[in-house]
């Protein structure tokens, strides 16, 4: 088995993929924390794979990282449980696909892997724009040759929230739920719309924008999702998008392919 290792700000997320055919097996989720050594992630994977996977081994992983300070403890982890050293996506590594933004090195793991994963799914070339409901909010442009064109970055829903709260005197800490209307009225329920409508609302308006600069009619553009709160947002948008909230570790198996070719 391969393991697909996703580093992100809040949380690391894991898929187990079977060699011969890329199926993915099992997945699993653990919390990100930059205080834990790499002797703590070697007990909570080796506890994770026991749990999914049984006596089935790992002979190969991969890992894209975009916390500098998790990445080495889980390299050294995953190679102690492992015995292999892992794949980690960055500079030198075959994406499979052109970068065509003004420093390719500057991408982060996640949107490399992403774009991975869309290319992966298509049945044909498209252009595509690729959205990631995490920590930040991403929306991304690949062209209908397979580049991967550029990125827009916006604070992302939990961040938006903990600002409000911490940040103002009187508003309250909130969930992030979709609210019944956009007209709020009490403070809960102004924040939540503001937050969730607010960034379902720049959502669409960067799509409409991506499609005018890649020259994509409307409809032409396939549009993809993904992300730990992509299910709160997607249904305040007025687009259609196909979600793969494995979208990311998918997308890490794709590189490896490419780079174990």
């Amino acid at each position: 088995m391969l393991l697909a290792v996703d580093i992100g700000n809040s949380s690391i997320s894991a898929g187990l993929f079977d060699l011969s055919d890329g199926e993915l097996l099992y997945t699993f989720k653990i919390a990100a924390d930059t205080q834990k050594t790499a002797d703590e992630y070697f007990i909570l994977l080796k506890s994770m794979l026991t749990m999914y996977a049984g006596e089935q081994t790992v002979s190969r992983a991969i890992i894209g990282s975009v916390v500098p300070r998790l990445t080495y403890p889980l390299q050294t982890a995953i190679q102690k449980l492992t015995g292999v050293a892992p794949l980690t996506v960055g500079p030198g590594v075959k994406t499979g696909f052109p970068i065509r933004i003004a420093d390719p090195s500057e991408l982060g793991a996640d949107l490399v892997a992403n774009a991975a994963g869309v290319l992966g799914m298509q049945k044909e070339r498209r252009a595509a724009v690729m959205v990631d409901v995490g920590t930040a909010t991403t929306v991304s442009a690949i062209s209908a040759s397979g580049e991967f064109l550029g990125s827009a970055i916006m604070p992302g829903v939990g961040v938006s929230l903990d600002m409000l709260h911490s940040k103002t005197a009187q508003l309250p800490a909130v969930t992030p739920e979709i609210p019944d209307r956009a007209i709020g009225k009490s403070s809960r329920d102004a924040v939540r719309s503001g937050v969730i409508f607010g960034n379902a609302m720049m959502i669409d308006g960067f799509i409409d924008k991506f499609e005018k600069e890649m020259r994509a009619g409307r409809g032409e553009a396939e549009i993809y999702a993904t992300g730990g709160l992509a299910a709160v947002i997607l249904p305040a948008c007025r687009h259609e998008f196909t979600y793969d909230e494995n979208l990311t570790v998918k997308g890490l198996f794709e590189i490896y392919k490419n780079n174990s070719r």
